[in-house]
């Protein structure tokens, strides 16, 4: 009878997805922080770069939020593409959150969403998901402006009726609402300011357009929500979750770890030469995105982002960087600084350089670009 052969072990380390449970990161005084001040009704405006765990935090701030009796609404406003479809989604979102376990979907709606002007079609999936829609996009503008605004009133209601008097309402990427008019995110403003029972945690990534929605003297959110800026986990921190993980997957522990190292780290390599070649499966699999972030780029933003590579950031207007970087006039960087800002690229960081966002994207530059290797 032949061996029982030992299926291989799963890799620990999750990419490019929300993490959650024992793959999340710890971030414990993030999560007492805002657990406590979302429970406390204060508004929290959480801001970081892409791949920096926002989601992933905010997720295991709901999950303890709910543990505690707390109805938390989550909504990914960079997957709603119009006004319209932001109310199915909202009120979807406040089906989802604020329905009991014990109340049938259809009951839950006459008696919340009854006093609506247009009445929403609810749907039932194989798997018992409920979803709402509104006929709001042929009922004219006025009459979806007036049930955006009902639904942004409708936590405030529901927090009342509950015995907690608290909800929480998360909008990931909010600033993507932004782009579905410019008075949308007012007319958030104008209900929420009156509400004493709904806290709100707003996610965004977007710089341009978090300027523009909460930063700007005429920013509609200005002053709306604290400022919760999230930095890069602790380096002594990262690294013992990291050891963890491979110690608990049977892998032998390198130096440096993440998804792709715990996949190498069986081969016959000296710990540097593990994460290379832990990164160049890293640039691999992200070679099609890094090649359209290069290729919808003018050619004086790709000078500007070689030159940020070879000569970093500092002083990129000074004559001498310009030259010594073939940058052209000082008028042509600002052009190309400008617009790989607004493309979420490039950053200026507190210390007056200029940085690439992506460190990935930094790489692959330096590699492909730079020095030409395929």
């Amino acid at each position: 009878m032949p061996a029982r052969v030992k299926p291989p072990p799963s890799n620990p380390f999750r990419f490019g997805r929300i993490v959650s449970g024992d793959a999340f990161t710890d971030r414990e005084a993030d999560l007492v922080v805002l657990e406590r001040e979302l429970r406390g009704g204060q508004n929290i405006l959480i801001e970081a770069p892409r791949r920096f765990g926002k989601t992933s935090l905010i997720l295991e701030v709901k999950r303890r939020l709910q543990v505690a009796g707390i109805p938390v609404a989550y909504l990914d406003c960079m997957l709603v593409p119009s006004r319209a479809r932001l109310a199915d989604r909202l009120a979807s979102a406040y089906l989802d959150a604020f329905r009991s376990p014990a109340e049938r979907a259809e009951d839950w709606v006459v008696q919340h969403l009854k006093t609506f002007r247009v009445r929403p079609t609810l749907t039932i999936d194989d798997h018992g998901h409920a979803q709402l829609a509104f006929e709001a996009g042929s009922a004219g503008t006025p009459n979806l402006d007036a049930l955006l605004e009902q639904l942004f009133e409708e936590p405030e209601a529901i927090a009342r009726a509950s015995k907690r008097k608290r909800v929480v309402v998360i909008l990931d990427e909010f600033q993507d609402l932004m782009e579905l008019g410019a008075t949308l995110l007012r007319q958030l403003r104008a209900v929420i300011q009156h509400q004493q029972h709904v806290s709100y945690a707003l996610l965004g990534s977007r710089q341009a357009l978090l300027r523009k929605a909460v930063h700007e003297r005429s920013a509609p959110l200005l002053k709306m929500a604290r400022p919760y800026p999230l930095g890069p986990l602790p380096r002594e921190d990262f690294a013992a979750f990291l050891m963890a993980r491979f110690r608990a997957s049977g892998r032998p522990v390198p130096k440096d770890a993440a998804h792709f190292l715990w996949e190498v780290a069986l081969l016959p390599l000296t710990s540097q030469e593990l994460v290379a070649t832990a990164v160049d499966r890293v640039l691999d699999a992200e070679a099609a995105q890094m090649t359209v972030l290069w290729h919808d780029s003018a050619p004086a933003q790709r000078n500007l982002l070689v030159a940020l590579v070879e000569w970093g950031g500092r002083n990129i207007y000074s004559e001498d960087y310009r030259r010594r970087a073939n940058l052209g006039a000082a008028t042509t960087v600002q052009r190309a600084v400008q617009t790989l800002v607004e493309r979420e690229l490039v950053d200026l960081e507190s210390s007056g350089a200029y940085i690439i966002k992506e460190r990935f994207f930094e790489e692959w530059i330096r590699r492909r670009v730079v020095r030409g290797e395929l």
